[in-house]
């Protein structure tokens, strides 16, 4: 699993932008073709949707047949939760909800072999199906897993300075959509207080030469915008809101060869 990750990582740290999209439907053929496609990593949505341990493990198996890092955001901060992933292979495992050092180190805790963390061992997957030994998987486990840290909170982004010194943090995502939510502002992801603390995170990750990832929803604009503001990562929205979107598109452009008074809509 690892040569697709440090694919990934090459690029960022030659100063290259890599971009994914979001999967949240349950077929690895999605996440191999984001990888054929030319992305360089799969966002499996483990968070929000109805995905469950088999569907995400496969969607990293698609991933990777296509040529993509398979990166998994589980729902929240816990050992139990987050094992079973760790074995499945993911090149970055992504935690919500992190709002200060503490719950960062406990993210990264779990990622981590003892005697620095508390990761079970029997690695699956991750571990070639047992083709790797113990010694030469735990060796390389933490190089082989990014723990990334998604500051959606309005507590999480007044502690920013601290989570991106936190030992074993390997990536940030910076989420404008809770943040507005956490300060009152429901979805109003361009007012000025949101940009504000958007910007001073951005300024606190590459002051302290952290990759973070924006999301540029579907504005080729706001991509440049956050180029230029250092994010080494560009996050897109997830494979359901493309398919709508052909969708929708698609019937008004039918619908004009058919008579008006054979129209159903």
């Amino acid at each position: 699993m690892g040569k697709f990750l440090d694919k990934m990582a090459g690029k960022i740290r030659d100063g290259k932008i890599v971009c994914g999209v979001c999967v949240s439907l349950n077929d690895p053929a999605v996440s191999e073709l984001v990888g054929m496609a030319g992305y360089d990593f799969v966002w499996i949505e483990g968070e929000h949707g109805a995905m469950g341990r088999a569907e995400m493990q496969n969607l990293m198996i698609g991933a990777h047949a296509g040529g993509a890092a398979a990166m998994v955001r589980v729902p929240y901060v816990d050992a139990a939760l987050v094992r079973p992933v760790l074995d499945m292979g993911p090149d970055i495992i992504g935690f919500p909800f992190i709002n200060s050092a503490e719950d960062a180190r406990k993210a990264v805790a779990i990622c981590t072999y003892p005697p620095e963390g508390v990761r079970g061992w029997n690695p699956q997957r991750a571990g070639r199906y047992g083709q790797m030994g113990q010694a030469d998987y735990v060796d390389i486990a933490d190089r082989e897993t990014w723990k990334m840290m998604i500051v959606e909170q309005e507590e999480g982004f007044r502690n920013i300075e601290e989570i991106v010194q936190v030992k074993g943090v390997d990536l940030i995502v910076l989420g404008p959509g809770d943040l507005s939510v956490s300060m009152g502002l429901r979805g109003r992801q361009g007012d000025e207080r949101i940009q504000e603390m958007m910007n001073h995170a951005a300024e606190v990750c590459v002051e302290y030469h952290m990759p973070y990832l924006a999301w540029p929803a579907m504005q080729a604009e706001s991509l440049g915008e956050w180029e230029k503001k250092g994010a080494s990562l560009f996050g897109f929205p997830q494979d359901s809101f493309f398919i709508s979107q052909a969708i929708m598109k698609l019937w008004p452009e039918y619908e004009k060869a058919i008579p008006e008074e054979k129209r159903t809509k």
